[in-house]
């Protein structure tokens, strides 16, 4: 098995198999990123929607933290921190 960390050179028929594989990964990667246009415009909308998703996600988040203060108003110690939280929410 070829070690990239040994000071061995490979053998001559060795290096030979080895720059064959290269060149079929490279085909490989060529085959399956065929342009750069459509790369961006994955990485883009990927982008877009992980944006998306993580608004979302806070938003719901929150909502259920309001939901939790507000049940539990009555406890002394997070009543006042509830009163601002509803508080906070209800003027927006």
């Amino acid at each position: 098995m070829y070690n990239p960390f040994s000071k061995k050179q490979p053998k001559p028929d060795r290096k030979k198999d080895l720059e064959q594989l290269g060149q079929q990964v490279m085909a490989l990667y060529d085959h399956l990123n065929p342009d750069r246009k459509g790369l961006y415009r994955t990485a883009f909308l990927k982008g877009l929607i992980t944006g998306v998703g993580s608004v979302v996600g806070a938003t719901i988040v929150i909502a259920l933290l309001a939901w939790f203060f507000s049940l539990i108003g009555h406890i002394p110690f997070l009543g006042p921190i509830s009163d601002t939280v509803t508080s906070t929410l209800q003027k927006h």
